[in-house]
């Protein structure tokens, strides 16, 4: 076969692969740019959003004795609206901040550490409704810490506010298949019906109205997101009325061993091997 032609042809798939790397990078800056912007946009949109709530509960206050049931209503709906932007906002503020340190270079992480901070924040809800939460064997994995406390306080808290009248019971586990860690998150709450199985992983998806159960719609999503910024996958096994297991897996980069199994609840004494300063303890609002 003549040589020219395999030179041109060589020649061609180089530059078609720098037109590609080329395309890669175009795309990577404006995908940068957008998300600068969503940040900025869900941050500026807290001031007016003040200033609405604030005059409008003066103008409330100004005229109280005049109002009919009709007009209170509507002052209370106006409220209610302002809250509800307030938890997208922070919604979209969570999920900002998650594309923003995507880049943070990932470290050894104890889970069980995570999982002990998550249940720090939680513990007003925890103790609240009387949660009962047993935690398994649990690895150590490497990925960005923050982000990981934020996926276990989202799953956890999600557990204990689907609860329907039951006394939540959580078990936090986790299982090593081929290259990665499995953790699951099972609890005894309502249920999931299996149309919205991966529905509810979307951006501000609902499956139940705001009053009767609070949150921004993006906790889910955010978790999902975390997840696969450490390249795994997360689902969720659930039937109505019979509670929900959610799964998210993490590849084994670590196969060091955090604790021994215990079922006697939460466990605030263990002595952690990790450094708590790692992490950034925080109350997050989550929401399927």
């Amino acid at each position: 076969m003549p040589e020219k032609p395999i030179k041109s042809a060589v020649r061609g798939s180089r530059g078609n692969e720098q037109d590609f790397r080329a395309l890669i990078d175009d795309l990577t800056s404006v995908n940068e740019e957008l998300q600068h912007s969503a940040y900025a946009l869900a941050h500026d949109l807290q001031a007016p959003l003040r200033a609405i709530a604030t005059f409008t509960r003066l103008l409330k206050d100004r005229i109280q004795g005049n109002l009919d049931d009709e007009s209170v209503h509507m002052f209370d709906f106006v409220f209610s609206s302002v809250e509800r932007m307030k938890l997208l906002i922070q919604g979209m503020l969570e999920l900002a901040e998650i594309n923003k340190r995507a880049d943070v270079a990932h470290v050894q992480v104890e889970t069980l550490a995570a999982v002990q901070l998550a249940l720090r924040d939680l513990e007003p809800a925890i103790e609240a409704t009387g949660a009962k939460i047993c935690i398994d064997t649990l690895p150590t994995v490497y990925g960005n810490p923050d982000q990981i406390l934020r996926l276990f306080e989202n799953l956890i808290g999600n557990a204990i506010k689907y609860r329907g009248d039951n006394t939540p019971e959580i078990r936090i586990s986790a299982s090593s298949r081929k290259d990665a860690w499995v953790f699951s998150i099972e609890d005894n709450g309502i249920g999931i019906d299996s149309r919205y199985h991966i529905r509810i992983f979307d951006m501000f998806q609902r499956l139940h109205s705001a009053s009767k159960y609070e949150g921004s719609g993006v906790g889910l999503a955010a978790c999902k997101m975390i997840v696969q910024r450490h390249n795994g996958q997360i689902w969720v096994e659930s039937q109505p009325g019979r509670g929900s297991t959610f799964y998210f897996s993490i590849p084994a980069d670590s196969q060091i061993v955090s604790r021994e199994s215990s079922d006697s609840g939460i466990e605030r004494k263990l002595t952690m091997k990790s450094d708590p300063s790692s992490f950034k303890s925080r109350t997050t609002e989550s929401g399927r």
